[in-house]
């Protein structure tokens, strides 16, 4: 989508309109909804864990920064001169919150009043940043143990393991929060540097949802960011690895866990761009659900011999990289294992029913009409699609125009020379069967 000027995106059938305005680099988004009493708004970021390589802006000369950075940097965008902005919120009666992704750091607020307060005290905290020595040493310990308690989930950990054996050397195969040791070298300057090059206006979105009208929503903003005199910027160029197409090995983990966890991944290398990349996404998303969804023969013949009770899946996607998770809790993972192995080539021989694909297909169209009732989500998923040159409704027509056809090219992304298993499970509870990773290992 353009938005040189004020611009109104709207579904006549849904009954729902975005309005967007780029001021001073700044890419703003209002939803509008009549009668509900809370109101919401989110900054997000472009800049996230994976950008630890970059040329800073005004010079030719790549810089290496240190896993977690980006992690750390939204820790301590909270704590000003003045004080600790998490109070300072709650002093008006707003509830605020932060997360790092891979991709995107992201600051947020709900409230029922002093939203024009709130949203200036958010302007304030993603760009006035205040670091100094004693408290950045003081984080280094809160940010060690936060790292050392996901490493003891279990649930954290088999995503980890999963990424940090199907990536060789792009970035996201790292922890979001860092290690240890990175933390430990952290300082105010390193966060200073990585704020001034992607904490600037044409590398950030404001997303705004709530009971107001769009354009007192978007002069509110303008005047908030117009204030700020933020200067004309241009993100820095980032620099990532050259993945090869190879994977690494198998995986067993040894963990307490009262049944043992299974998740296998695939590395996709056919990677897209822009409105390719949303549609590759979505097919994938939708062939996953076909294959391994609660209505599939797959999950059923599964539930039948009592070897899971669910079983998870996505595909995630962008320029640089992508992949595939299916998982599970089972008592036998290698059959398990094996089983979606087997699926998925009867599917690559045999296809899948029209009409199954036709109602799951409508059925995700149906959950893109009830995602309009949830604030964070539509905010979120419309500041990512913004950066790709799309924007919500467009995915929702994209929806009804996918067909079988492009669902089933996903296929070629679960190549099996391209996947890796991943098993947690307690070495003193042996399951009941003997894992060929087990042997292997």
């Amino acid at each position: 989508m353009q938005l040189n000027k004020r611009t109104i995106l709207k579904n006549e059938l849904l009954k729902e309109e975005i309005h967007g305005e780029v001021i001073d680099g700044i890419k703003v988004f209002v939803l509008p909804k009549r009668g509900f009493k809370r109101k919401y708004a989110e900054i997000s970021v472009h800049y996230g864990s994976n950008d630890n390589a970059f040329i800073p802006n005004g010079t030719g000369e790549p810089v290496e920064v240190l896993p977690g950075i980006a992690h750390f940097l939204e820790h301590k965008m909270f704590e000003k001169q003045w004080g600790e902005a998490f109070s300072a919120f709650a002093g008006i009666g707003a509830s605020a919150n932060a997360y790092t992704a891979n991709n995107y750091t992201s600051y947020l607020f709900w409230t029922l009043e002093n939203f024009a307060q709130a949203l200036e005290l958010l302007m304030e905290v993603v760009f006035s940043p205040h670091f100094a020595d004693q408290s950045v040493e003081k984080e280094k310990g809160i940010i060690t143990q936060e790292i050392r308690m996901y490493h003891d989930q279990p649930g954290s950990r088999l995503l980890k393991e999963t990424l940090s054996s199907l990536f060789l050397k792009h970035p996201v195969r790292l922890d979001i929060a860092g290690t240890e040791s990175s933390i430990k070298q952290v300082t105010k300057e390193l966060l200073y540097l990585c704020h001034s090059n992607f904490y600037c206006g044409a590398n950030t979105s404001l997303y705004m949802a709530g009971d107001f009208h769009p354009d007192e929503a978007l002069d509110l903003a303008a005047g908030i960011i117009s204030s700020r005199g933020l200067k004309p910027c241009r993100p820095p160029e980032r620099i990532r690895p050259d993945e090869p197409e190879e994977v690494g090995g198998d995986v067993r983990v040894n963990m307490h866990v009262p049944t043992p966890l299974l998740q296998i991944g695939w590395k996709d290398i056919n990677l897209k761009e822009g409105r390719d990349l949303i549609l590759r996404e979505t097919s994938v998303n939708l062939l996953l659900e076909l294959m391994f969804g609660r209505s599939s023969s797959f999950f059923r013949k599964v539930q039948e011999e009592g070897l899971a009770d669910r079983i998870s899946f996505s595909y995630e996607a962008w320029p640089d990289y992508g992949f595939a998770i299916v998982g599970a809790e089972t008592t036998c993972p290698d059959k398990l294992r094996g089983m979606v192995f087997d699926e998925i080539e009867r599917v690559r021989s045999r296809g899948v029913e029209p009409k199954d694909f036709e109602r799951l297909r409508r059925t995700l169209f149906g959950r893109f009409i009830t995602l309009f009732d949830s604030f964070d989500t539509v905010g979120q998923v419309q500041m990512r699609l913004s950066d790709t040159g799309e924007d919500l409704f467009s995915y929702g027509s994209l929806l009804k125009q996918l067909d079988l056809d492009t669902v089933m090219s996903g296929l070629d992304c679960l190549d099996r020379e391209r996947a890796v298993t991943t098993v947690i499970a307690d070495s003193g509870k042996r399951s009941k069967d003997t894992s060929r990773l087990e042997q292997e290992q």
